[in-house]
């Protein structure tokens, strides 16, 4: 990944409040929260070895209708905070998608989810090569995981906490209502669909104050 420039320090803080999907800066409830309890479409419209999608994915995939992608399916970006405008735009809209749920998506199971988050927390604070945050695992929206942590979030870090990590295949997670894995360190976030594994995107999300 490439390391961003002070000229481009501005558009990045720009770019975290819209593509980073949470409205830290103002406090603000962020737009993946307001729309991953809605089917899709109800009101609103890495680089190497990549993991073999699972059938049930696969078909679950191929019936959705998903907005365009800023980068090829198969290629995790990252979209780098001096990206065009319409491609960060994009960048949003596929993220969105991503983590909300249609009507053929299993129903949120909220014990096994209490369950996973309980075994992530150490998994991540294994995987982070920064100082963790207290309490770096949370539920966004039912349908999200975020993971926190100060340095390693990279396209293959959310797969690689949850299934070598945690012990939690992508499958399971997905049976149990989650759609996405998202890790986030002080420069970047990566999305990681338990629907299609190969289908992770990652951003410029610079934070304010570095963990």
């Amino acid at each position: 990944m490439r390391t961003m420039s002070t000229s481009s320090w501005g558009l990045a803080a720009l770019s975290l409040c819209a593509l980073q999907l949470v409205s830290a800066c103002e406090g603000k409830p962020s737009l993946q929260d307001r729309y991953t309890d809605k089917p899709a479409g109800s009101s609103t419209t890495s680089a190497s070895a990549k993991p073999k999608a699972s059938p049930v994915a696969s078909a679950t995939a191929s019936a959705r209708k998903m907005p365009p992608r800023p980068v090829p399916l198969g290629s995790s970006g990252p979209i780098q905070p001096n990206a065009p405008q319409e491609k960060q735009m994009m960048a949003i809209h596929y993220c969105i998608a991503l983590a909300s749920p249609q009507p053929s998506d299993p129903i949120f199971d909220e014990d096994a989810v209490k369950g996973m988050i309980k075994k992530l927390g150490p998994a991540v604070r294994s995987a982070d090569k920064g100082k963790t945050p207290p309490n770096p695992v949370t539920l966004k929206g039912k349908r999200l995981i975020a993971m926190e942590m100060a340095i390693g979030c990279t396209a293959r870090a959310p797969a690689n906490i949850l299934t070598a990590r945690a012990g939690i295949p992508l499958k399971q997670a997905y049976d149990a209502g989650i759609l996405v894995i998202k890790c986030r360190d002080n420069k970047w976030a990566c999305h990681q669909s338990t629907r299609v594994p190969e289908d992770v995107l990652c951003h410029a999300a610079p934070r304010r104050q570095p963990l």
